[in-house]
C-alpha cells in the first residue's frame, strides 16, 4: 500500500504567512474600535428654544377713545348743541326739606334743558299741567324747534331756596326762591330772529309747591309772587 504523498514547496508557507497577517490586522481594526468614543452630535448652532425663537405678539394699542363732544349754547348760527339732560341727585329723592330743595335745583335744570332743546318730556314727567309758568313752556317752545327754529338764551339763574317744609292744606309741600331769567331770542329755521322776550335785570320771588309720591317729589304749581321790595 502506497503512502499518500503530501506535495511540498513554496506555496504552502506563504499562505500560512497570509493567514497570520490578515489575523494580526483583524485584532489591529478591533482593539482601535474599541478606543473610539461614539458620542452624541451636537448641534453647535446657538438656536433657542421653540417658546423663545416664537416671536413675541407685537403689542397693540388700543383705540384712541373718539373726544367726547362738548357742550355750546344757542347762538345765531345755530341751537344748543351736546345739552345732557339732568340727571336727578340722590338727595332730591327724600322726603326731607333738604331734599325738597335739592329738587327744586333739579326741576329748573330741566326747565333750562326745555329751552334749549325743545324737549319738554322730562320737564312734564315730574310737573304738573296746570303749572302756571309752564303755558309758555309747553307750548310756543317745542312749537319752535319743531319747525326747524331754536331758542336762544332763557336760561334760569336760582338764588336764596328756602322752606319752612309745612304742609299746606292740599298736603303739599312750599319752597321759595329768587329767580332771574336772560333774554330769549326765538329764532326760525334760517337763524333769523322772529321774537324776543326781555329778560329780568332784577330777581323776582317764586314759589313752588310739591307733593312727595312713592316715586319722589312732583311739582304741582310754580308761580311768580312779587319783585324785590
Amino acid at each position: 500500500m502506497q503512502k499518500k504523498r503530501i506535495p511540498s514547496g513554496p506555496g504552502r508557507p506563504e499562505r500560512a504567512v497570509f493567514r497570520v497577517l490578515v489575523a494580526a490586522l483583524l485584532t489591529l481594526l478591533l482593539s482601535s474600535c474599541s478606543m473610539v468614543s461614539f458620542k452624541p452630535a451636537v448641534n453647535t448652532s446657538r438656536e433657542e428654544p421653540a417658546e423663545t425663537r416664537s416671536s413675541a405678539p407685537a403689542s397693540v394699542e388700543p383705540p384712541t377713545p373718539a373726544p367726547t363732544p362738548s357742550y355750546s349754547q344757542a347762538s345765531g348760527a345755530g341751537p344748543a348743541a351736546n345739552v345732557e339732560l339732568p340727571v336727578l341727585p340722590e338727595a332730591a329723592r327724600q322726603e326731607t326739606r333738604d331734599g325738597l330743595l335739592a329738587f327744586a335745583e333739579h326741576w329748573f335744570e330741566l326747565v333750562d334743558y326745555t329751552y334749549q332743546t325743545g324737549d319738554t318730556a322730562p320737564l312734564k314727567a315730574v310737573t304738573t299741567p296746570e303749572c302756571d309758568v309752564c303755558g309758555g313752556m309747553y307750548g310756543r317752545i317745542p312749537e319752535t324747534y319743531a319747525n326747524g327754529g331754536w331758542v336762544e338764551g332763557g336760561l334760569v339763574e336760582v338764588d336764596k331756596l328756602e322752606s319752612a317744609f309745612v304742609l299746606t292744606p292740599e298736603n303739599r309741600r312750599q319752597a321759595t326762591m329768587s329767580v332771574r331769567q336772560k333774554v330769549m331770542v326765538f329764532r326760525d329755521n334760517s337763524g333769523k330772529s322772529v321774537d324776543v322776550v326781555a329778560g329780568n335785570l332784577h330777581s323776582s320771588h317764586m314759589l313752588l309747591e310739591a307733593t312727595f309720591t312713592g316715586d319722589g317729589w312732583y311739582v304741582d304749581t310754580a308761580v311768580l309772587t312779587g319783585w324785590p321790595g
